[in-house]
């Protein structure tokens, strides 16, 4: 109970014989911040901090306090150095401590246990980040354990160091070494690890992250199973999320057409199995693969319908990290990937991890579908790759969640197949349909408004899988492009489009749509249209086409770039003849 707790800060980070430990300092307030804020929310009235005390007496009164005050829990933390008596019993140094003095200069650590003693607190917790000798990175040897000098009855000690280790404190860091570990698994927390942290799981943590850094192996003592008892707050817990597979996999075969079906399946990613933005790339007949559907954050909405090659993506799939049927490439591979597949974040500006063990903005998880009958497994043809990024819980997937995933592509799969062999039977009916009613479309009227008019005109398939492919064109658009119809019954206009425009073309609505963007010529080059786009229909219940105007507005733009070379020498020789007209002696006389 926080209002029932008392935290005490002891630091010592200047001396006047003993070696300065400047981190001490930041040892302290950090702590104190830690603890009246996110560990306990003891708030500022139940944390002291008591750095550089001038005199023992000083300390034992703080200790004093703090243990009478306390009824819960009493926290006793000390950084500084730890200096041994002639009978090897501890000390605490202050400011004016000496090895030569050190029992009458230093703060004996007997007086602490007895005022831990004394209190009424439930819990007592010490946490001693000190040596035993004069130098703050020196060696140390000591005929007792630390631990030992610092038991007490009820009393769990977290200890910087053991009998005949080093206690550090590394020049250029921000904290001393014990301390730095502690404030790492209190603002951090430990994965995988409950809602609250017990002593015992905490003092693993920081062991952990010492024994990573190559650093002395602290040490710990706990009486009454205190170590069992929960100490702080878990920043990396994250609850278990309610990922609902079946009804995402229901959602699947709900769908009917498929641009719908490939939305449901990212739709189901994001809704149902935890992750905030997912991709879906299928393949195409000519075996390249375009990004078809995204769910998750509309920023990202910018890249769908980008093409990559089957190559690259064989090279992804193939150099991933098998996790069964899913590919997983770490960031630290990734900056090979240097192909064609479009990338929703750089490096640079994706979100930055929230733990040092999450996931990092440049992991890529691929899950591969693939036709029926294999059971999931490669052997199958490629339908398409599911992509899955920024998992909800900042970390990656666990065990059951890659098993989640695998499956639900396994059932996309299903319902991607289904739905392009659908497409693929409604676009030959629709292709019959439509030969007829061109037929009956073509009346004279119309084909020679047309066929002969003095702009370009065509029309481009409205909806479906193959959205915006050109079906006809008249002559004057073939010779604004300099092509042949025939070649561009084979293109869509976003295959004429120039790069930089593309995202106005993919602004432009079918319906009443209007756009100024450059369109390719054969030759290579580009020009200047003015594009219209209407809807127009075979029959009232009959498939709908986009009818698109196209004008040559290359001489326009021309015109317009040379105003704006000449705009600034017209404002400057303007602005001279009229600072020659204010000018007194040159205003002009009238004349009778």
């Amino acid at each position: 109970m926080p209002e029932k707790s008392q935290a005490l800060f002891i630091g010592v980070d200047r001396f006047e014989s003993l070696e300065d430990l400047p981190a001490v300092g930041r040892n302290l307030s950090t702590l104190v911040d830690l603890f009246a804020e996110d560990v306990w929310g003891l708030g500022a009235s139940h944390c002291t901090q008591l750095l550089n005390p001038t005199s023992v007496r000083e300390v034992d009164e703080a200790i004093f306090r703090t243990a009478e005050a306390a009824s819960d829990t009493l926290l006793l933390y000390y950084a500084g150095h730890g200096l041994l008596d002639r009978k090897g019993r501890l000390h605490l140094a202050l400011p004016d401590s000496n090895e030569r003095s050190v029992h009458s200069t230093a703060f004996p650590y007997d007086w602490v246990r007895m005022g831990l003693a004394a209190s009424r607190a439930q819990r007592c917790i010490v946490i001693l980040d000190c040596c035993f000798s004069a130098r703050a990175m020196g060696l140390q040897s000591s005929p007792s354990s630390l631990v030992e000098l610092a038991e007490a009855e009820g009393t769990y000690v977290l200890a910087a160091a053991a009998e005949n280790a080093f206690a550090l404190a590394p020049p250029g860091e921000a904290y001393t070494a014990f301390t730095g570990a502690l404030v790492g698994v209190l603002s951090d927390g430990i994965a995988d690890a409950p809602e609250l942290l017990d002593l015992d799981t905490v003092f693993m943590g920081v062991q952990s992250i010492l024994k990573r850094q190559g650093r002395p192996d602290p040490q710990c003592l706990g009486r009454n199973q205190i170590g069992r008892t929960a100490f702080a707050k878990n920043p990396a817990y994250v609850p278990d999320q309610a990922y609902n597979l079946d009804e995402a996999i229901h959602g699947l075969h709900v769908a009917g057409m498929l641009a719908d079906t490939l939305q449901s399946v990212v739709d189901g990613v994001v809704n149902g199995l935890g992750y905030e933005l997912a991709f879906m790339h299928l393949v195409r007949p000519d075996g390249d693969l375009v990004l078809a559907s995204c769910a998750g954050d509309s920023a990202e909405a910018l890249i769908t319908g980008r093409v990559s090659s089957r190559a690259s993506w064989d090279r992804r799939l193939n150099m991933g990290e098998a996790w069964g049927n899913l590919r997983f490439i770490p960031h630290t591979e990734g900056w090979i990937l240097d192909d064609d597949v479009p990338e929703w974040h750089n490096k640079e500006d994706g979100p930055a991890r929230r733990f040092k063990e999450g996931w990092h903005p440049s992991d890529r998880l691929y899950a591969p579908m693939y036709t029926p009958g294999t059971s999931g497994g490669s052997g199958g043809e490629l339908i398409g790759v599911l992509s899955v990024a920024r998992p909800r819980n900042h970390r990656p997937p666990s065990p059951d969640q890659r098993e989640a995933l695998q499956s639900y592509a396994f059932h996309a799969a299903i319902a991607v197949g289904s739905a392009r062999m659908r497409a693929t039977m409604q676009r030959a009916l629709v292709r019959l349909e439509r030969e007829q009613e061109i037929l009956r479309a073509s009346e004279e009227s119309f084909r020679q408004a047309f066929e002969y008019a003095p702009s370009g005109f065509a029309i481009a398939e409205l909806g479906g899988e193959q959205h915006g492919r050109i079906l006809r064109t008249n002559d004057a658009l073939c010779r604004l492009l300099g092509r042949s119809a025939s070649g561009l019954r084979r293109l869509a206009f976003s295959d004429l489009v120039h790069p930089e425009d593309m995202g106005i073309l993919l602004r432009t609505s079918a319906e009443g749509g209007r756009a100024e963007l450059r369109l390719g010529r054969r030759d290579g080059t580009y020009v200047w249209v003015s594009l219209r786009n209407s809807v127009v229909a075979d029959a009232p219940d009959g498939p709908r086409f986009i009818l698109t105007h196209i004008e040559d507005i290359e001489e326009r733009k021309h015109r317009e770039l040379q105003l704006m070379h000449q705009k600034p020498y017209l404002n400057r020789s303007w602005n001279v003849q009229i600072e020659q007209a204010s000018r007194p002696g040159d205003l002009p006389t009238a004349r009778a």
